[in-house]
């Protein structure tokens, strides 16, 4: 079961995502829900009851790319917004790994959601992508442990 709590009007949930970089460092895995979303965001997923963060991260990759990768902690984001007059909160674990497999094509299906789909990207050509939350563009390059809480209304 996720951890994902709901009362009237507000949300709150824990999440896993993770910066995936090619073996040489020059791309990063984002995806993006083909629902009429107009953003990117990190792969990851939700936190199960009794799960720890860096056990979630490896499993959600394994479930949704297949991939069983090494992931060391690089950030704990708070992330507060609003919906459709509901107030969101979010606390995620954000990792980071490296794929040092070949990489055949520049979007992948989700294994386990088909509209998800999973895009390589050049970090040069990153400010080309709208990406939430907008912290993930600061985390990318940094090499220091992060705490960041992040206030945004959504647009």
């Amino acid at each position: 079961m996720n951890i994902d709590l709901k009362e009237e009007n507000k949300r709150y949930n824990a999440r896993v995502s993770a910066i995936i970089y090619n073996k040489d460092k020059t791309k990063i895995l984002l995806f993006k829900v083909e629902d009429g979303r107009d953003y990117y965001l990190l792969p990851g997923g939700r936190i199960e009851i009794c799960e720890d963060s860096q056990t979630a991260i490896k499993r959600e990759i394994k479930e949704e790319l297949g991939y069983d990768l090494e992931f060391k902690l690089c950030a704990v984001q708070e992330n507060f917004t609003i919906k459709d007059n509901k107030e969101f909160m979010q606390h995620c674990f954000c990792y980071k790994g490296i794929y040092n497999g070949e990489i055949t094509k520049n979007r992948i299906k989700c294994k386990d959601n088909n509209d998800q789909y999973f895009y390589w990207v050049n970090i040069d050509e990153l400010l080309q992508y709208k990406i939430y939350p907008k912290s993930t563009y600061e985390l990318i390059n940094s090499k220091e442990l992060k705490h960041i809480v992040e206030r945004v209304p959504y647009r």
